[in-house]
């Protein structure tokens, strides 16, 4: 079997048979001229006795090849020349000494000696079977000439002799014991080998899955710490959520508690107003545009018919939501007071009584507390055909039936605060020409304020202004839908930014 392959780990095993065929052969072939240096001559012994017609050319084929062998040894020792060449020197000098009889006619001496050469090269000589054909020949033609030299003999005559066919049928088997060997240990060898470099990758590969197990085991006992903090998360998160639910569930009840309160508040607020009915019945012609930001409001509007006069007002308190609506309520009680049972219907007159009732019921001369209200009041006597109007920093828009636009502006005044009553504090009354065709407008800031648009800015007064004028022309219910329409388009999604309040109207 032939191997001549560089395999899968990476070795040439050619290359590596060769170096170990030098290390081997130099090692038989170092043992081989030992034994022909020293045991070789052991074999003489018998032929001592033995009578020699030429004692020196004795001593040169017996002990001559021990010498020659044990000079090329040393020279192989030396310049460590080919191992190849120290066996064919070995195998000359022995055949060449076992060829020599001292007596031709004992030829079974010489077979059983050349017999012993054969088998000891079988056993000890490792060369490739190419050399062994050479030295098959080379031996056979060395046994043929000393032979013919010392016997007298012809080349027929020594292939006549008896054993003669024994000898070459022993050569032919010892060469091919021998170069059996070199194959059988080349094969040995180059497996060996392979199997070796096989051992040592499934070694790596073995110490390769090793570490990738403590990494996998490193790794799972990393995600199972992992899985046991994800495990005290959850449980931490499952208990927050729980705590977060039950404080959701507190809190909705008390929002909706606070939002029944001030639904309930809003019934109460809306109680405080004047009625839609009672608005038609006081001016017909009329609309009130009222929305809250919240539920309910710090604007209000009152309305009252006493003496014959009709009031009718639109006031702003600070803020908005519960903080203003309970500002609304001071101020409608103080309304009440000051117009139905005081009896003043003189708009400034009621302005400058509110500002002191406003101050007094919060007790504002006692306190940091500054908040008002800012107002618009309207008193109408239609049997005098005499309008009135006085303002605490908020307008009278009048807009005639061409929709030219009159602004009457309040004082900048607003209701409460520490602000003293004197006569240069005092509000204002303005007299207005009574005219049925006129529609007038009061409000307060939250419609003006409102942001939003396309570039989320205020409404602004002025574009209220030329609102005004659009819509005078239109019946008061249409009014009030083009009003609430626009201020939501307007919005566009953002939130309300104040309460609004806009009421308008015209004289019976």
């Amino acid at each position: 079997m032939k191997l001549n392959l560089t395999d899968s780990f990476g070795i040439n095993l050619n290359k590596a048979w060769k170096e170990e065929y030098k290390r081997i052969g130099h090692v038989y072939a170092r043992w081989g001229a030992i034994l022909v240096i020293f045991l070789f001559p052991l074999s003489t012994i018998p032929e001592l006795s033995i009578e020699k017609p030429n004692i020196n050319l004795w001593y040169t084929f017996r002990y001559g090849p021990s010498v020659i062998v044990g000079i090329v040894f040393l020279l192989h020792q030396k310049f460590r020349f080919s191992h190849e060449l120290l066996f064919e020197i070995i195998a000359f000098c022995l055949f060449t000494s076992a060829a020599y009889m001292v007596d031709c006619s004992d030829w079974m001496t010489y077979v059983i000696s050349m017999t012993t050469v054969f088998i000891t090269s079988a056993v000890l000589v490792i060369l490739r079977p190419f050399y062994f054909v050479i030295n098959f020949f080379v031996v056979f033609l060395i046994q043929i000439l000393v032979h013919m030299f010392f016997c007298d003999a012809g080349i027929l005559d020594y292939f006549l002799l008896k054993g003669v066919n024994i000898l070459i049928v022993v050569g032919l088997a010892a060469f091919s014991i021998a170069s059996f060997r070199y194959y059988i240990m080349k094969n040995n060898f180059m497996h060996r080998v392979a199997l070796q470099e096989a051992h040592f990758e499934l070694q790596e590969r073995n110490q390769s899955l090793i570490k990738a197990q403590k990494d996998l085991r490193f790794k799972s006992d990393l995600v199972s710490e992992q899985n046991e903090e994800l495990k005290v998360q959850k449980e931490e998160i499952l208990s927050q959520r729980d705590a977060m639910q039950s404080q959701k569930e507190f809190i909705e009840k008390q929002n909706g508690d606070i939002i029944g309160s001030i639904r309930y508040a809003q019934r109460i607020q809306s109680a405080m107003l004047p009625t839609n009915a009672y608005i038609k019945k006081m001016l017909s012609n009329s609309f009130v545009l009222f929305l809250p930001r919240d539920i309910v409001s710090g604007d209000f509007y009152w309305a009252a018919e006493i003496k014959g006069k009709k009031i009718i007002a639109a006031i702003d308190c600070t803020g908005h939501g519960v903080p203003g609506a309970f500002m609304s309520l001071v101020g409608d009680t103080n309304m009440n007071q000051i117009v139905l049972q005081e009896g003043v219907t003189d708009p400034a007159e009621i302005l400058n009584k509110l500002h002191l009732g406003v101050s007094n019921y919060l007790k504002q001369s006692e306190n940091e507390n500054e908040d008002g209200m800012d107002a618009a009041i309207v008193v109408i006597d239609e049997k005098e055909k005499s309008v009135l109007f006085a303002g605490a920093k908020s307008p009278l828009v009048m807009v005639n039936e061409q929709q030219g636009i009159e602004v009457i502006k309040g004082d900048k005044m607003s209701i409460g605060g520490k602000r003293k009553i004197n006569k240069e504090d005092e509000f204002t009354s303005h007299s207005i020409r009574y005219n049925p065709k006129n529609t007038y407008y009061i409000f307060s800031d939250g419609f003006q304020d409102q942001f939003g648009g396309s570039k989320d800015k205020k409404f602004m007064i002025r574009r209220l202004r030329t609102l005004l004028q659009e819509v005078s022309v239109k019946e008061m219910a249409d009014q009030h839908y083009i009003l609430n329409k626009r201020f939501e388009e307007w919005k566009q999604g953002y939130s309300q930014t104040d309460d609004v309040l806009l009421i308008g109207f015209k004289l019976n």
